[in-house]
């Protein structure tokens, strides 16, 4: 047989074996495409709801927001949602320094307040954040729990807000009461590693209440407003400020007094709009351009209080209602400036507390021979200025902050003198590596910050650093009208996430 032949016929014998094993392998692959036919129809089904009527609702698709958080939405857009959480954990080196005339023979705290040096791990803050829409791409919604805070304190926003037309929006629920920048722009967007001890005391807290908002002027936002009333709970008996986050039920008592607390902020920008930030965050293509904006803000709290530091004290023997009130109107008025990775952050502070009195105590004469003071007036001011060396990656910063509180003269005594706030000045130093913007981020700063005890017994400040209690004054330094101090130095180092 020849060789042409003996090829022949291998090749035939090849394809005769190798049949039923290709016959096999084309079933197989039948099958393969007839289970994957299956799983795009289910898939299919998944994205098509029947509603009753017939409707079709559309599927949620998941992706990556802007802001490198994760977010689901339908195809129509009328539901949405972005989940975040941010953590901050920090460490802490404190030095404490304090200074008195008498010396530590006679207990005075002050002094002995120069052994509370330590450092210390913490988890500063833990918060989740739910927003988006729901029913309608207008009807918008944003709740936050702050996991760290505990209590009533552990839920700390949620509102609702009808967003149909950007000039006018209207929001029911509990947020941050609109009133000073850098406590608005939030603890996670600072230069610094915590916010300035002048915000601390100057800052309305949150607030329960109905709120309009809205931007005119196209895309140049030439006036940005929030306008509302709020529950105005009063602070403490010492601290005139709001502060509503507890769960307050329908119940007549002397945290909500029947006193509503108006408040309005308003901005403008007028060469573009300078993000809620206290650093340049833009990029190489946009950070040449110059912005910036100016605020003012108003806020006026009225309500009841009982301190015998500075009121006799009495109830209405009916409601049990305090027979002494107070009125603070308290204003601000800050500017902000970016341009090519500079960042400058001013703010003016000024607040007046005035003391009445009804029932039995009208009239009384509580503020003669200075017994009692008749009104406060407090004002402080803050200016930082940050630099982004690298933009978006790497910035130093400084802060330099003071506050002046009213003084009054205390029990008639020319040499006694009392305070609700010490006088104090803050001086910080940081710098910051900013590995995914705030979602990433690792801080470093230097804090010295100086407070003239003027305070006693009754009217104990709230003005003091994070976390840290204020010490009192022996009543002989306060008789002897002496100037104590308080000098805390502290070194903090700080890494943040938000996922």
């Amino acid at each position: 047989m020849s060789s042409f032949g003996r090829w022949t016929k291998l090749l035939v014998l090849g394809a005769l074996c190798m049949a039923p094993a290709l016959a096999a392998q084309d079933n197989r692959v039948g099958e393969l495409q007839s289970e994957l036919a299956r799983l795009r129809a289910e898939v299919d089904a998944m994205k098509v709801v029947q509603r009753q009527g017939g409707d079709e609702e559309p599927a949620l698709a998941t992706k990556l927001s802007k802001a490198r958080l994760f977010s689901w939405a339908t195809e129509d857009g009328n539901f949405a949602l972005t989940m975040g959480t941010w953590v901050q954990f920090r460490l802490t080196y404190n030095d404490e320094r304090a200074q008195d005339a008498e010396g530590p023979s006679d207990g005075n705290s002050v002094r002995a307040s120069n052994g509370r040096d330590f450092w210390n791990f913490r988890v500063t803050r833990a918060k989740t954040f739910f927003r988006g829409n729901i029913f309608g791409k207008e009807w918008k919604y944003f709740v936050l729990f702050h996991w760290t805070a505990g209590g009533s304190d552990l839920f700390e926003e949620g509102f609702l807000t009808w967003a149909k037309y950007k000039e006018i929006n209207v929001s029911v629920g509990q947020t941050k009461i609109p009133f000073n920048y850098e406590f608005l722009t939030g603890y996670n967007k600072q230069q610094m590693v915590e916010g300035s001890v002048v915000s601390e005391t100057f800052n309305q807290g949150w607030g329960k209440g109905l709120w309009l908002s809205g931007v005119i002027g196209g895309d140049t936002p030439w006036v940005k407003y929030w306008v509302g009333v709020f529950n105005g709970a009063l602070r403490a008996n010492n601290d005139f400020r709001n502060q509503d986050r507890a769960v307050n039920a329908d119940t007549f008592s002397q945290t909500v007094d029947a006193d509503l607390m108006p408040v309005l902020r308003v901005e403008t920008h007028p060469l573009g709009e300078v993000a809620d930030d206290m650093v340049d965050m833009r990029g190489e293509d946009t950070y040449n351009k110059v912005l910036f904006s100016v605020g003012f803000a108003f806020n006026w709290l009225t309500s009841r209080f009982s301190n015998a530091a500075l009121r006799p004290t009495s109830s209405s023997p009916g409601s049990g209602r305090s027979n002494t009130g107070q009125d603070t109107v308290a204003i601000t008025l800050d500017g902000h400036f970016r341009w090519h990775g500079l960042s400058v952050n001013v703010a003016w502070f000024y607040r007046k507390t005035e003391f009445h009195n009804f029932g039995p105590l009208e009239g009384n004469g509580v503020t003669a021979n200075r017994a009692f003071p008749g009104d406060l007036t407090d004002c402080g001011w803050t200016f930082e200025v940050g630099y982004m060396i690298l933009p978006r990656q790497f910035d130093v910063g400084f802060r330099f902050g003071m506050f002046n509180a009213d003084e009054f003269w205390l029990a008639g005594a020319s040499t006694k003198r009392n305070a609700l706030r010490p006088d104090s000045t803050e001086l910080g130093l940081a710098v910051g590596y900013y590995i995914g913007g705030h979602n990433l981020k690792a801080q470093l700063d230097f804090t010295y910050i100086t407070y003239q005890l003027a305070v006693g017994a009754g009217t104990l400040p709230a003005n003091a650093p994070h976390g840290q209690p204020m010490p009192t004054r022996s009543p002989g330094s306060i008789a002897a009208d002496q100037s104590d101090y308080w000098n805390v130095w502290q070194l903090r180092i700080q890494i943040q996430w938000m996922f």
